[in-house]
């Protein structure tokens, strides 16, 4: 019982995280995730953080376009050496991810 209200809990969250994902236009807004998903998972690594990210784009995929407004942002923040940095590559290392996963459902 427990388990199903977890999935419930997490499925929601997933939703949440791909609104605020199609709502992306400037770097605030992926800072805003990474620091939402830190919140809610305390003792979060990268590697969970990844993972949150790309059980989202795996359960919604995102449109080309948005993909470009990322990537975009990630190439304008790539040597900062900053925490824009780390939140742009996270999410975009995300996005890559589930493109080679969901590759294989796309064929």
């Amino acid at each position: 019982m427990l388990d199903k209200i977890y999935n419930l809990n997490y499925n929601c969250y997933l939703y949440y995280l791909n609104y605020r994902i199609n709502k992306i236009k400037t770097i605030k807004d992926i800072i805003y995730i990474i620091k939402n998903i830190s919140f809610f998972y305390k003792n979060v690594t990268s590697d969970t953080i990844i993972n949150i990210l790309s059980d989202s784009l795996k359960k919604y995929p995102l449109k080309e376009e948005k993909m470009r407004i990322i990537s975009l942002l990630q190439q304008n923040y790539d040597t900062t050496n900053g925490m824009e940095d780390y939140c742009c590559i996270m999410l975009w290392l995300a996005i890559i991810y589930s493109i080679n996963n969901n590759s294989l459902l796309l064929l």
